[in-house]
């Protein structure tokens, strides 16, 4: 395998004999050893002529300075031109100088420009500027004085010293490219519990670490929230607290995985730096005495985040029982926005850097409504109290600022530990927050996420067994935190799993491709506000509702190992689309009756509740793997996602677009030209498109399909074309003739939803060529996932539903004690689980 650096003109010097002999020295599943080649080129014919084959790794821009030029000109040529070759492209950030008299440390329109290409191609990103920054914020003054020197004939800027440049960036890339392509891939299975050893004393955490092996585990996740262990003083760290809690896991052979605790700064922070409390929309400063109460935009809190991190890093990396190491939690859980003077600052520089022109974002927000025109940068205001309403403009763009900053502040944290160790790192996301998440985690190696469905919304399991295993290319995803029986604060009390409905969860998680399933917490909180949160053991350290089956749990994870290991997951050929972009886009116009996750849950279960498995990917994810694409909800459809669609469906794949597809500009706006839908109307060739309410009987938008009747809710999209689907007759007095249907050659439009997912002929009619193409025939209530080695394919079958549901084969399959599984309908009782198996 060959790696390729390839530039114009480098600032960054690096020991290729270095970074080879750290990566051949790594187990990997390459056999060949590593060539590295450094390529300055001064003409496109240049880098054109460069010998690259399918896998070798080439790394575009590094050590460049600031030049947007090149990254929209000839960097997108470049992409394009290796991608072609099959080659893995990287794409880096600028190597930025240190500047004395700059306080606050953002992207700037060059980086900004990257991150888009990265996300357009799903390629991974070396951030060398984020790291550059990280380490500046977390350095001393010794540091400093020692590895920085002041920039000729520029009197206010340093840069590192070439000694030290050398040695920093060749160890950071080194272990940057064993992050991202030489990770030993084979699967671990961990089962196991949050625990919280800082709410106990010894005597009972002893207690209950003795106890995890009975409990069938072999893991727990620790340290997200307890800071003041670790640093009960400011700058007087007790890592002793972490090495005694780490040894006592090693001993019994516990795999751990760490926390940085950034989301619980402690007391002694918010008396010293008040300044850096969240402020809310309404200008109230948030409290201490919860959790996310500081601003991860200010630079305070991230250079003590930064400090803590290579402490706790400089402790994990000794300890082969650390699998996994988890920035934060759940980012955005409890705060999205903050409105506080460092965001203030911060988001004239990013709009500066983003539209470059203030006449640009007056055009891009129609600014010339209600005298909102902004003569410069600085008069921008933040989306704070207002009579009435902001700007739909100004809403989605200070929500993306908020997600593309949160996702600088993680990267920082992400560069320490990259630099530092070699241990995975993740994070545990969910879909229910502001956040970009294929770029925080195009960062990280694993993708990690919580869930807490309730037993009569299994369908909300498998929602995410299906988002977050497709996020990454790597498959690699764990899900970090699910209860035992029930969720709970002292706010919210919620009823039980029924006996033996987790089994089902277990057995279809692990064979979805969970790397772990991990259950919150251990032990039940004694104080705080989670104590009516279920839990393996009770306050006492008894057992608690679910116990019984965690247990089983942990035997059924055993049992399955054995085809868990020989096999790999099977895809299936059908996708749905889910886009971050949207949930902002539904937040701002919601029309009182929007929420992204709720919204798109309905498509998830119109489809898979009549037995159709799915993948659901991101915008940037291939559609040539699927057969049949899935694309509900994308407001705004780039030029970029407009040419995959043509191209997916030119080559026989089948796309339904809709609900609300196409419908707004990427400011959130509502197109202006005649068809309404922007450049995907003109490719479908609509016209005269309107939306509207339907909601009351008299103007409600009705379809009739053969001798049955449908009727839509919501916002409802209606067009003149000339290509309705055949049969499907829309009835809609209010529109006149319009219709609410599209489909052409394999392009499919659906312009609103049906009223009850699970009784709607719509979806009956629209989905049957689908359902029947496969050979299980499932009812609802029934889940399942196929892996698959050389000989055999494995079904995977679970009931989810509390009654009997049925399923039917159209060819015999067997059983794992090799009896034959006949043709026609099969009962499973409720909370029931099964292999089948076919011989390829």
């Amino acid at each position: 395998m060959k790696i390729f650096f390839i530039q114009r003109k480098s600032k960054i010097i690096l020991d290729d004999d270095q970074i080879t002999t750290f990566l051949n020295s790594k187990k990997f599943p390459h056999k060949d050893n590593i060539e590295i080649h450094f390529i300055n080129y001064n003409s496109e014919k240049e880098w054109q002529e460069i010998k690259v084959v399918k896998d070798d790794i080439v790394i575009l821009g590094l050590g460049r300075s600031f030049n947007p030029n090149y990254v929209r000109k000839e960097l997108n040529k470049q992409i394009r031109f290796f991608m072609a070759k099959d080659a893995k492209v990287v794409l880096a950030t600028e190597c930025r100088y240190f500047d004395e008299m700059e306080k606050y440390y953002d992207k700037d329109t060059d980086n900004l420009l990257i991150h888009k290409l990265s996300k357009d191609y799903r390629l991974p990103v070396l951030d060398i500027y984020s790291f550059i920054n990280s380490w500046y914020l977390s350095a001393n003054n010794e540091e400093k004085e020692i590895a920085l020197e002041q920039v000729p004939g520029l009197e206010t800027k340093q840069q590192f010293k070439s000694v030290q440049s050398k040695k920093l960036f060749t160890n950071f890339i080194a272990r940057w490219l064993y992050h991202h392509f030489f990770m030993p891939t084979k699967q671990e299975y961990f089962y196991g519990a949050s625990m919280y050893p800082e709410v106990w004393n010894d005597e009972v955490v002893e207690k209950d670490i003795n106890s995890l092996h009975k409990s069938g585990f072999n893991t727990v996740r620790i340290g997200e929230f307890f800071w003041d262990k670790l640093e009960p003083e400011e700058g007087h760290y007790d890592m002793n607290y972490l090495k005694n809690l780490l040894d006592k896991y090693q001993k019994i052979n516990i795999n751990v995985i760490l926390g940085i605790p950034s989301p619980t700064p402690p007391r002694w922070f918010t008396i010293h730096y008040p300044q850096t409390r969240i402020v809310n929309k309404d200008g109230q400063i948030d409290e201490h005495g919860s959790r996310q109460h500081v601003c991860t935009n200010n630079l305070i809190f991230r250079k003590k985040v930064y400090e803590l991190t290579k402490q706790i890093a400089n402790i994990a990396k000794k300890y082969s029982n650390v699998k996994a190491i988890q920035i934060d939690n759940e980012f955005k859980c409890h705060v999205d926005q903050c409105f506080c003077p460092t965001c203030k600052i911060l988001w004239h520089r990013w709009l500066k850097e983003k539209y470059l022109t203030i006449d640009r974002l007056n055009q891009a927000w129609g600014t010339n409504i209600w005298s909102e025109g902004y003569p410069n940068f600085d008069a921008v205001v933040m989306p704070v109290k207002t009579p009435f309403a902001h700007n739909a403009g100004l809403e989605n763009t200070f929500a993306k600022f908020t997600q593309d900053t949160v996702n600088d502040f993680a990267s920082g944290i992400i560069q320490i530990l990259i630099a530092k160790t070699n241990i995975p790192i993740l994070h545990n996301t969910s879909m229910n927050f502001n956040l970009d998440n294929f770029e925080l985690f195009n960062q990280l190696d694993f993708v990690g996420y919580d869930t807490y469905p309730r037993f009569d919304e299994y369908w909300n399991f498998h929602i995410n067994l299906d988002l977050w295993r497709n996020l990454k290319d790597n498959k690699k995803f764990y899900l970090l935190e699910t209860c035992s029986s029930h969720v709970g604060f002292i706010g919210n009390y919620v009823p039980p799993y029924p006996r033996g409905y987790l089994v089902t969860e277990i057995f279809l998680g692990y064979a979805a491709g969970l790397s772990s399933i991990l259950f919150w917490p251990y032990r039940a909180q004694p104080v705080g506000v989670e104590q009516t949160h279920g839990a393996v053991l009770t306050q006492a350290g008894t057992p608690d509702l679910g116990y019984k089956d965690v247990v089983k749990g942990g035997n059924l994870l055993q049992q399955l190992k054995p085809i868990l290991e020989t096999t790999t997951i099977k895809e299936s050929k059908v996708a749905i689309v889910y886009s971050d972009a949207t949930k902002i886009y539904m937040n701002t116009e919601s029309g009182g009756i929007y929420r992204y996750r709720p919204t798109f849950t309905e498509i998830y279960e119109a489809v898979t509740r009549r037995g159709i498995s799915v993948e659901i990917i991101n915008e940037n994810d291939d559609f040539s793997k699927y057969k049949y694409v899935f694309v509900p909800f994308i407001r705004y459809v780039s030029d970029h996602l407009l040419n995959k669609f043509k191209n997916f469906t030119k080559m026989g794949g089948k796309l339904y677009l809709g609900p609300l597809t196409g419908d707004r500009t990427i400011e959130g706006n509502w197109h202006k030209d005649i068809n309404g839908l922007g450049k995907l109307g003109e490719w479908l060739q609509v016209k005269d498109v309107i939306q509207y309410l339907s909601s009351e009987e008299k103007t409600v938008a009705k379809i009739h399909i053969k001798e049955k009747n449908d009727q839509f809710k919501d916002l409802v999209t209606l067009f003149n074309t000339d290509y309705p689907i055949k049969g499907f007759v829309t009835d809609a007095q209010v529109a006149e003739k319009r219709s609410i249907t599209y489909q052409k050659n394999n392009v499919t439009y659906i312009g609103g939803m049906p009223r009850n997912c699970m009784k709607s002929p719509f979806w009956d009619e629209l989905l049957a060529p689908i359902k029947k193409e496969s050979q299980i025939i499932m009812d609802d209530g029934i889940y399942k996932y196929e892996r698959e080695n050389n000989q055999n394919t494995f079904i995977f079958l679970a009931n989810m539903s509390d009654h009997a549901s049925n399923y039917n084969l159209n060819i015999n399959y067997k059983n794992m004690n090799n009896e034959i599984v006949e043709i026609g309908q099969h009962t499973m009782p409720a909370f029931s689980y099964q292999i089948l198996k076919l011989k390829k």
